[in-house]
């Protein structure tokens, strides 16, 4: 053989192959440094961009707010006349449509109108528009990209979705705030404007085949493991929760919010004073966002009880949206067909949280697999805890 035009592949020691082992380290996080440093200039950059289409002034301060899954939250302060202003900033989801984002702007607007004082208002921009439509990319794969700018709303964020540590004044007020949402929107006119997800009951049927279609999926994960564990399982709930036709035409349609959780609400004294995050609403059934509202409120997450249903926090929350809306006078409180369904109703809500766990954790890329397997641990578990005890759920709902 002959090897002179040939590259040799030495062997290389242990103490050369350590070296650039940790010299690789080094640039490992060097690289990430890099990578860091270039998503914040561009995240920053988007969102002064976008503001430099609203008579807002200079843009001083740019905050990111975490907590969201979805879309991206920011703190802005601005100066403007030598006057200091601070508002929120969203940076919507990649993909949602134009459509979506109107129907959630014109249910606020018109909610606000008609009594909703403490939800976050929008700030219109130059041209008069709720939101910005903006471009990202190059080379001709660019993609729309939508901001909107908000009243900044005072008070203390004391939860998440997943701390939902109430005291019960905090349930009551939490409720009351509910109530006059459905009430002040009872009557909004979304002109053809409709979420691309359907209403809950329509919405519930086609989860089983796209479930089946998840389990099926080649990985090797621990949430996938555990998933098709519990597939069978929520596969039966869902059957099982199918409302009859003619009961749910007994229920009233009104705008819901759709993620009435702890960390969507701003308190103080243990009163909630701002609501936020309407970006998941849609017009369905009433009792669709009361039960979803109940799942996400009075659901426990610690150790021991995580996924028991806390039934005295759902009454509290329950006579208190109940009280609130005799006193409102417009809306009727919840009747005797909603309240019969209430526990079938809640099962499918939890269903709906079982489908963001999983759709969130198989559509999304780096995260934390212990993270979602405790999200779907819980909403399993909080399932199980519904079938078994639907007769001291309806119990409950009777003391009310």
């Amino acid at each position: 053989m002959n090897t002179s035009k040939m590259r040799q592949l030495k062997d290389q020691n242990v103490d050369h192959v350590f070296a650039l082992f940790n010299q690789s380290e080094e640039l490992k996080k060097i690289a990430a440094t890099i990578y860091e440093t270039l998503e914040t200039a561009l995240i920053r950059n988007q969102v002064v961009d976008a503001l430099d289409s609203y008579d807002l002034g200079a843009v001083t301060d740019v905050y990111e707010i975490f907590g969201g899954y979805v879309n991206r939250s920011f703190g802005i302060l601005t100066e403007k006349d030598g006057v200091k202003s601070e508002y929120f900033v969203r940076k919507y989801k990649y993909g949602i449509a134009e459509t979506e984002i109107l129907l959630e702007h014109t249910m606020i607007d018109y909610s606000i109108a008609h009594g909703l004082d403490i939800a976050a208002g929008l700030i219109r921009n130059k041209a008069g528009f709720t939101f910005v439509k903006k471009s990202e990319g190059t080379n001709g794969k660019a993609t729309d990209i939508y901001f909107a700018v908000y009243e900044f709303l005072q008070g203390d964020d004391l939860y998440t979705w997943d701390t939902p540590n109430l005291n019960d004044e905090e349930y009551a007020s939490a409720a009351e705030v509910m109530a006059t949402f459905h009430n002040a929107a009872r009557d909004f006119n979304p002109q053809g404007l409709e979420r691309v997800e359907p209403k809950m009951m329509e919405f519930l049927p086609t989860l089983p085949e796209k479930f089946k279609a998840l389990g099926q999926m080649d990985i090797d994960t621990k949430f996938h493991k555990y998933y098709r564990s519990k597939l069978d399982s929520i596969l039966e709930v869902i059957e099982g929760s199918q409302i009859p036709d003619n009961m749910l035409e007994k229920m009233p349609y009104t705008p819901c919010h759709n993620d009435f959780h702890a960390g969507n609400l701003k308190y103080v004294n243990n009163k909630i004073v701002g609501i936020f995050d309407f970006d998941w609403s849609k017009i369905d059934r009433r009792l669709v966002d009361v039960t979803i509202a109940l799942a996400y409120l009075c659901s426990s997450w610690q150790d021991e009880k995580d996924g028991a249903l806390l039934l005295d926090k759902c009454a509290i929350f329950l006579k208190s949206y109940q009280r609130k809306l005799v006193k409102l006078g417009g809306l009727e409180p919840l009747n005797t067909v909603e309240l019969e369904y209430l526990p079938m109703m809640l099962a499918a809500a939890n269903i709906y949280l079982i489908n963001w766990d999983v759709v969130a954790y198989y559509e999304g890329t780096n995260l934390n697999e212990y993270e979602y397997i405790a999200y779907l641990q819980h909403n399993v578990r909080l399932m199980n805890w519904i079938e078994n005890n639907k007769s001291d759920i309806r119990d409950m709902v009777k003391s009310l």
